[in-house]
């Protein structure tokens, strides 16, 4: 399957923006609070969102005041991502072809992509090495990705490396520096007619995975 304009349609990506935008901000908090860095101050730094797809992180990225760049395999989503993003954005295949200099970025966000990749652990080195100072990802829970996300209608068959978070601890050591992994699930809350989500630790069962490593 190619991940071009079909896929982001038949995964109505489109009406996920809200969602999107809210679960990156809870998870740079999330970071912010291991790490001891605040990520949410972008002002004379710079960011790359790998797997930017339309642009929704990198967008986020941008109004934090980091100087932005996005990559994806996906022609059409870069396309999208330039249109509504004051970014820099390249079509790049996250697992073989990152070029980016050591240590050139502040901070790197990889959300929802490793699970796609069949050998995330090149594509986690790479983007580690590219990073001055922090990596965040996110990525399914192998414990109950499947069976919840065939019961909400909302399966992926393009995930080929899903993964409890113990595995990914193992994945995550060779990269060296400090590190937090661990599954979480977002709680819906809704605030004088408007919707939030609360992303609330969940050993072991949680649906997502959370990686935050930095140096």
């Amino acid at each position: 399957m190619t991940f071009e304009e079909n896929y982001f349609k038949n995964r109505q990506y489109a009406n996920k923006e809200q969602l999107v935008k809210r679960h990156v901000l809870e998870l740079l908090l999330w970071a912010s609070k291991d790490s001891h860095i605040d990520l949410l101050k972008g002002a004379d730094k710079r960011a790359l969102d790998i797997g930017c797809a339309t642009g929704y992180t990198s967008s986020v990225l941008s109004d934090l005041g980091y100087e932005t760049y996005g990559v994806d395999i996906s022609r059409w989503g870069t396309k999208q991502a330039k249109r509504q993003t004051d970014g820099q954005f390249v079509v790049c295949d996250a697992q073989g072809f990152l070029s980016f200099l050591p240590n050139a970025f502040d901070l790197v966000t990889c959300f929802d992509v490793l699970e796609h990749l069949p050998f995330p652990e090149k594509a986690l080195l790479d983007m580690f090495t590219a990073s001055i100072g922090t990596l965040v990802c996110t990525t399914p829970n192998k414990k109950v990705e499947k069976a919840i996300r065939k019961f909400i209608g909302d399966y992926d068959q393009t995930h080929v490396s899903v993964k409890p978070p113990a595995d990914w601890k193992k994945s995550v050591a060779p990269l060296g520096g400090k590190s937090k992994i661990e599954a979480y699930c977002d709680i819906p809350i809704r605030l004088r007619g408007k919707l939030f989500f609360k992303s609330v630790r969940v050993p072991t069962y949680g649906l997502t995975v959370r990686i935050v490593v930095w140096k």
